[in-house]
């Protein structure tokens, strides 16, 4: 979440691509969870391998940051862990 909030200028630049905003594992699965700008709102994604598992668009960027972050928590109490060098 602090990560798009810390891009400032580049997140204008990044505008229509994918930004990850946390990475987490657990054995031999892993997730990823990623915001994009499209024309209008907001779009968060979760991707378990190549698998969509979640996707949803939002108004407004906090709105759109904290569903993810809303997301991530739950998975972290039940044993997924985020890999050494993708925390922020």
């Amino acid at each position: 979440m602090e990560r798009v909030r810390r891009m400032g200028t580049k997140w204008e630049q990044a505008r229509g691509e994918a930004v990850t905003l946390w990475r987490l594992e657990r054995a031999h699965d892993h997730l990823r969870c990623f915001i994009v700008e499209p024309p209008r709102g907001f779009w968060v994604g979760v991707e378990r391998g190549a698998d969509l598992i979640f996707s949803d668009t939002y108004a407004d960027l906090d709105q759109a940051l904290m569903r993810a972050e809303g997301l991530k928590s739950p998975l972290l109490v039940a044993g997924w862990t985020e890999p050494e060098g993708h925390r922020d």
